[in-house]
């Protein structure tokens, strides 16, 4: 209730979401150790699937204790295990594991939405429970495997997770190490896939070793034998890599063209001023910061995403050109030979007479024809002396903000999602990651939510992007660790793909990030700022841009084998038990 108020009465909320939803979460814990409750042991469990939590929690940016990843699961598996034992269903104790991680660890966004918060909370909890549930099943069928099977089953769930409209990769657990950059240089082989997968392999042995397991490998191998051999392989699975990241950490890249870029952070507080103050008030801020830093040599000058274009000022597509905010930029870069302003606005397409209406497609109320647009988070390119605007739409949606998920199977959500704040059409995309520049210098034009998708954001670089600028707007988060996560994964794009990352955000942190993922002048948050660095653009293509995702393709394969296998061995089992 306290927390509750503090919400109610405070304009910006801070972490005040936290004690507000582990308040909640505390609700059914309670009601477990209630007065003349049978089973006085749950507390261990609690305990044991806490410890796991808050492990995990700390492995993530901003903390970044990473190495704590790699024991995070043995309480939880210790707990899984005693609970089976014992003949206890361990749902509810491994869902608890999951909404005390989430509640940690992304609280922050109720400081954007707060129904939106819970859904995503509780929603994703839910559907960590599903690559258990089929380690459970398969365990079943054959006990010998152990819970090996939920490295294979968590990968694919998390590569999936990343494909589909429901998508909140968020808390995958390659992220984990976003902190810790120069332990994971071999990222640009394997992705975030990669370190989800390392760290699974460490805590199901090292949990072998702890429970002295005796699997036996082979005839002559003993179960002390294994359990030296346990110890010793989770020694290994740990440091090799590092070793090997500190090698390519300690090499020099190849040279490219050194490109000097601006970027603005104008600090426009979204939610009770950046739609409120004028525009024109504005843009006078981003060119008062941009004439700080710009030079003759400056080629580039970044604005972040939705630096103009409100509600009551869309830009539209067909009279682009014609914008007395397109003309007043134009003419500011035109005093600027050599100078590309690449910043985000909302903009609008109207769908062409005959055209038929997208999923996306908007029907206008007041007209008597039937005439249709497409509301657009865009990214726009002007260059000094050339008349041509180059647009990219956002593509990868933030769920229930920008796209109503599945709304074909889920028409009866609708009124909900208008309550949310959402629109029923969402915004509009495009299928391909366009580039902007075909000529010496091209960059990725990236918007936010975007740059948390490793595998997606192959497309730029397939597309021959030579450095990834991401143009975002933190400040929806207020003043929490969410602003700082977003920032450190985008060290994991720098890692992945060998090229620069340049950030413009609205409230900060705005900052360039080297091909190591290195971070340099980083600006503090919600302050205005400008700063200005010499970008090193590269061709580079690493195995990981080449090749994608393959650790998550295989694990995926591997899922669906094993999952095959068990079924089919069920049913085999259910129809002999018949007979």
């Amino acid at each position: 209730m306290g927390s509750a108020y503090q919400m109610a009465t405070q304009r910006l909320w801070a972490h005040w979401p936290l004690t507000f939803f582990l308040s909640v979460w505390a609700l059914p814990l309670l009601w477990l150790f209630r007065p003349g409750a049978k089973r006085p042991d749950r507390i261990k469990y609690i305990l044991a699937g806490s410890a796991g939590s808050v492990l995990l929690a700390l492995s993530f940016p901003p903390i970044s204790i990473s190495f704590c990843s790699w024991v995070a699961w043995i309480p939880v598996l210790w707990m899984a295990d005693r609970l089976i034992k014992s003949r206890l269903s361990p749902w509810f104790y491994l869902y608890h594991v999951f909404v005390l991680w989430n509640i940690l660890n992304t609280y922050w966004v109720a400081n954007a939405a707060l129904m939106p918060a819970f859904v995503a909370i509780w929603l994703n909890s839910f559907f960590m429970l599903i690559p258990w549930w089929l380690a459970r099943k398969t365990r079943l069928i054959f006990p010998i495997l152990g819970w090996w099977p939920l490295l294979v089953y968590w990968v694919a769930y998390e590569q999936f997770h990343h494909q589909w409209e429901l998508s909140w990769p968020w808390l995958s657990l390659g992220n984990a190490w976003a902190g810790q950059t120069s332990w994971i240089q071999w990222y640009e082989y394997t992705g975030t896939m990669g370190g989800s997968l390392w760290i699974w392999l460490i805590n199901l042995l090292l949990y072998g070793w702890i429970c002295k397991r005796e699997q036996p490998l082979s005839l002559q191998t003993n179960g002390r034998e294994l359990k030296s051999s346990f110890l010793l392989s989770a020694f290994l699975i740990a440091v090799l890599p590092v070793f090997w990241s500190l090698w390519l950490y300690s090499k020099p890249g190849p040279a490219g063209q050194e490109v000097e870029v601006a970027v603005v952070q104008p600090n426009f507080e979204p939610h009770y001023e950046k739609f409120e103050v004028d525009e024109y008030t504005q843009l006078k801020r981003f060119d008062s910061l941009a004439r700080r830093v710009i030079r003759p040599s400056t080629r580039y000058l970044v604005f972040p995403e939705t630096s103009f274009g409100d509600a009551g000022a869309i830009f539209r597509r067909h009279q682009m050109h014609e914008d007395g905010r397109i003309l007043y930029w134009k003419n500011f870069i035109d005093s600027f030979p050599g100078l590309q302003l690449v910043m985000g606005i909302t903009s609008l397409r109207e769908l062409q007479p005959g055209e038929p209406p997208t999923r996306y497609a908007r029907r206008y109320r007041r007209s008597d024809l039937e005439r249709y647009y497409e509301i657009e988070n865009a990214a726009i390119q002007l260059s000094a002396g050339s008349d041509s605007i180059l647009h990219y739409r956002k593509s990868k949606l933030v769920p229930g903000a920008e796209i109503f998920p599945y709304r074909e199977w889920l028409p009866f959500l609708s009124p909900v999602v208008d309550k949310l704040g959402g629109s029923l059409e969402g915004l509009a995309t495009q299928p391909d990651r366009e580039v902007f520049g075909d000529g010496p210098n091209r960059i990725a034009p990236v918007i936010c939510y975007e740059s948390v998708y490793g595998d997606y954001m192959r497309g730029y670089v397939r597309n021959r992007a030579q450095a990834v600028f991401v143009m975002t707007n933190d400040g929806w988060w207020d003043d929490t660790p969410g602003y700082k996560q977003h920032m450190a994964y985008a060290r994991l794009r720098a890692i992945e793909f060998r090229k620069p990352v340049v950030r413009s955000a609205n409230s900060g942190i705005s900052c360039f990030i080297d091909r190591r993922g290195e971070v340099s002048q980083a600006t503090q948050y919600g302050i205005p700022a400008a700063i200005v660095s010499k970008v090193q653009f590269s061709d580079e293509q690493t195995f990981f841009s080449r090749y994608g995702d393959l650790v998550g393709a295989f694990c995926r394969l591997f899922a669906l084998i094993l999952l095959t296998m068990t079924l089919i061995l069920w049913i085999k089992k259910s129809w002999l038990e018949k007979l």
